[in-house]
C-alpha cells in the first residue's frame, strides 16, 4: 500500500511538473515595448551596451524603446534574447495607439569580437509588407548596414 502511494504522489508531481513547462514554455516572458512614431516604416537600428548612452526604461516588465523618427536608437542597456512577447505602439504628439497594422519585416544583428556592443537592425511596415520589401530590402547591399531610418520615397 505504501508503494502505491509513493508512486501516485510520483506520478502527480511528474504531471504538474509537464503542465508547469508546457505552461512556461507557451508564455514567453515579456520583452520589448516598441514604440514607434505615426505610420513609421523602414530601417530600425539600435545598439546596446553603448558606453555613455542612457539605459532603457522598464514599464510592466517591458524594455522600452522608444524609437526617434531618424529610427536610430543606442542604449547602455543590454538586449533580451532569449524567446520573448514584444509589443508595438505608435506615438504622435496626441499620445500613442496599438500598432495594429504594423508589419515587422526581418532583420539581423551583427557583433564585433572582443567588443560589448550589439547593433540590431530590423525593418517595419506599416501595411504594405510585401511591396516594401520589394522597393526597399530585396535590392540593397547586404555587406553593407541597412539606411536606417523611414524609407525614402523613389
Amino acid at each position: 500500500m505504501k508503494t502505491i502511494k509513493i508512486r501516485l504522489i510520483s506520478l502527480l508531481l511528474l504531471v504538474a511538473g509537464i503542465i508547469a513547462f508546457i505552461i512556461y514554455a507557451l508564455t514567453p516572458p515579456k520583452g520589448d515595448r516598441y514604440y514607434l512614431p505615426e505610420k513609421y516604416a523602414g530601417w530600425i537600428c539600435e545598439s546596446y551596451n553603448v558606453d555613455g548612452a542612457p539605459p532603457l526604461a522598464v514599464e510592466d516588465g517591458f524594455l522600452v524603446h522608444k524609437i526617434p523618427d531618424n529610427g536610430i536608437l543606442a542604449t547602455s542597456s543590454a538586449p533580451r534574447l532569449s524567446p520573448k512577447a514584444d509589443e508595438y505602439f505608435y506615438y504622435n504628439e496626441k499620445g500613442m495607439r496599438k500598432a495594429k497594422e504594423l508589419q515587422h519585416g526581418g532583420g539581423y544583428s551583427t557583433e564585433i569580437q572582443g567588443q560589448r556592443e550589439h547593433h540590431f537592425y530590423f525593418w517595419i511596415s506599416s501595411g504594405a509588407l510585401d511591396s516594401d520589401y520589394e522597393n526597399y530590402v530585396k535590392n540593397r547591399d547586404v555587406k553593407s548596414e541597412p539606411e536606417c531610418g523611414p524609407w525614402k520615397k523613389h
